[in-house]
């Protein structure tokens, strides 16, 4: 039998949504509903993080979408990657959930986002109160975890990221998802590398914590801010168990 990555990556069939490419698998079996699985910042729909959260929807019938949005160096003609910014990856990512509202009106829909696509997912959500779940791998509540994250590796790392994404840089102080996720109505469920240093553990369950409707948190042992492999794969199909995906 074909191995659902290699399915994922081989098989999978790409829409073009507007100027994003959105790439979408169904699986054979009845589809139980549809997830939109959002990326981070400089991420893409064929990373190993992304694969190992679509293979674990796949395996319980979701039909996934997983767009790659624009400005990422991991995606070609997506745009500059200085032009990256927290709003404009909601932006993106809220054209491609209404996308799969008009695409697939009649299936349940779910929210799945790694890093700052964790970020994205929490707006939609509380914006979409009939979301199914959502899973959050790796969230940043906040630009300025991220910011304060960066300022313990030293001046070279807050250098570094001012140069090259000016504009997400400036809105780290004021990127919040707190608000948002305060108002989220559905299920959600975090998973995390322990030994995560953009997105340190309290930060991540502080996220799940901001949700009125927290139903699994997960921290991998010696994972960090891209988790993979066999214990992530059991993780986030216990994860989807709790969220009665």
């Amino acid at each position: 039998m074909q191995q659902p990555d290699s399915l994922w990556i081989h098989d999978s069939r790409i829409y073009q949504v507007g100027q994003v490419p959105v790439r979408v698998f169904e699986p054979q079996a009845k589809v139980k509903g549809t997830l939109l699985l959002v990326h981070g910042r400089n991420g893409a729909p064929d990373q190993v993080q992304i694969v190992e959260i679509a293979n674990a929807y796949l395996s319980r019938g979701w039909r996934v979408a997983a767009p790659g949005l624009p400005n990422s160096v991991a995606v070609p003609d997506s745009g500059p990657p200085e032009a990256v910014s927290f709003s404009g990856h909601v932006r993106a990512a809220t054209r491609i959930w209404d996308w799969v509202a008009a695409t697939w009106p009649n299936a349940p829909r779910a929210l799945a986002g790694h890093s700052i696509g964790g970020f994205a997912v929490a707006h939609l959500a509380a914006d979409t109160p009939d979301t199914h779940h959502v899973l959050a791998v790796s969230p940043p509540m906040s630009g300025l975890v991220l910011m304060r994250a960066r300022g313990t590796m030293g001046a070279a790392a807050i250098e570094e990221v001012m140069r090259e994404a000016p504009g997400y840089f400036l809105e780290m102080a004021t990127a919040d998802a707190e608000p948002a996720l305060n108002r989220m109505k559905a299920p959600l469920a975090v998973v995390t590398g322990a030994e995560d240093g953009l997105v340190p553990l309290k930060s991540a369950r502080a996220y799940f914590m901001a949700a009125p409707n927290g139903r699994f948190f997960a921290a991998l042992p010696a994972e960090h801010h891209c988790p993979a492999g066999p214990a992530c794969a059991d993780m986030l199909s216990a994860a989807l168990a709790a969220l009665e995906a």
